[in-house]
């Protein structure tokens, strides 16, 4: 990741690794909605009990609280904390349950192989 790329949204995290939990491998097509915005696609491509990061094409401020709804689930309220060009960081208000967690990641797991 290039630093000067490489934008922190709410100051909360610097460069390098500093999540809560444990991340996996997904490719899940979803929507998010801004506050007052319409709502827009996204890819999520890696998910954890905290939060998830996603491919955005749709510029995101990061000011306002995001609402994340992926297939057959209700919206999940969530907050951007990073940005790298059409990459997000984002981490859920309130953790998903780990039963909610297994079951989206056995659901839709990543196409990709570690290490590809």
């Amino acid at each position: 990741m290039n630093e000067k790329s490489h934008h922190i949204l709410n100051g909360k995290f610097g460069l390098g690794d500093h999540r809560l939990a444990t991340r996996a491998g997904v490719e899940i097509p979803a929507k998010i909605r801004e506050p007052g915005m319409g709502r827009v696609g996204v890819m999520v491509i890696d998910l954890s009990l905290t939060g998830f990061r996603m491919r955005c094409m749709t510029r995101l401020t990061g000011e306002k609280p995001i609402f994340m709804t992926l297939p057959s689930f209700a919206a999940l309220e969530s907050k951007v904390c990073w940005c790298d060009g059409d990459l997000y960081g984002c981490q859920f208000v309130q953790a998903l349950y780990p039963a909610v967690f297994d079951h989206i990641v056995s659901k839709y797991p990543s196409l990709k192989r570690v290490g590809s």
